[in-house]
């Protein structure tokens, strides 16, 4: 369903982000010349023009943004699915620093873009975490506090 490009997330947006949802993280390989994808969930929406995410120290998007510095970010919001496009993306160091060794980015929002086909309503799908549940929780509470300080 072709959409009009807005400028910033919307407050409903912001909020499900801010709620960490499965999204998807794509960056494009210049070498390859093809676009690479990761399903994150660390995301966070601190303002309605700006996405930060956390990465894990040794995941390959961390070249890919280092070199071209811009990124998209599928989501999806009340039943629609969005696509932010972030630009310039950078790498930023947060006051607050969690137990585990990650990266850190922040990508101002260039445009949002409903990306659902016609007819389609999608749900947020769920998150199972296969190893410690307690341990999970926390470090993600952890990172979340990290992605806004």
């Amino acid at each position: 369903m072709a959409s009009k490009a807005m400028f910033e997330l919307s407050d409903a947006q912001q909020g499900a982000l801010n709620d960490m949802p499965l999204s998807i993280l794509v960056a494009f390989d210049e070498a390859k010349r093809w676009p690479t994808t990761h399903a994150i969930s660390w995301v966070q929406a601190p303002t309605r023009q700006t996405i930060r995410f956390a990465l894990t120290k040794n995941s390959h998007l961390i070249t890919l943004l280092q070199q071209e510095r811009t990124a998209s970010l599928v989501f999806i919001e009340d039943g629609s699915a969005y696509n932010a496009t972030l630009s310039p993306v950078a790498e930023f160091e947060p006051s607050i620093v969690p137990a585990l060794h990650l990266r850190f980015f922040e990508g101002r929002i260039e445009e949002v873009r409903n990306i659902s086909f016609y007819g389609a309503m999608f749900g947020q799908p769920e998150i199972i975490k296969t190893y410690d549940v307690e341990a999970a929780e926390k470090l993600d509470r952890e990172v979340k506090e990290s992605l806004n300080s």
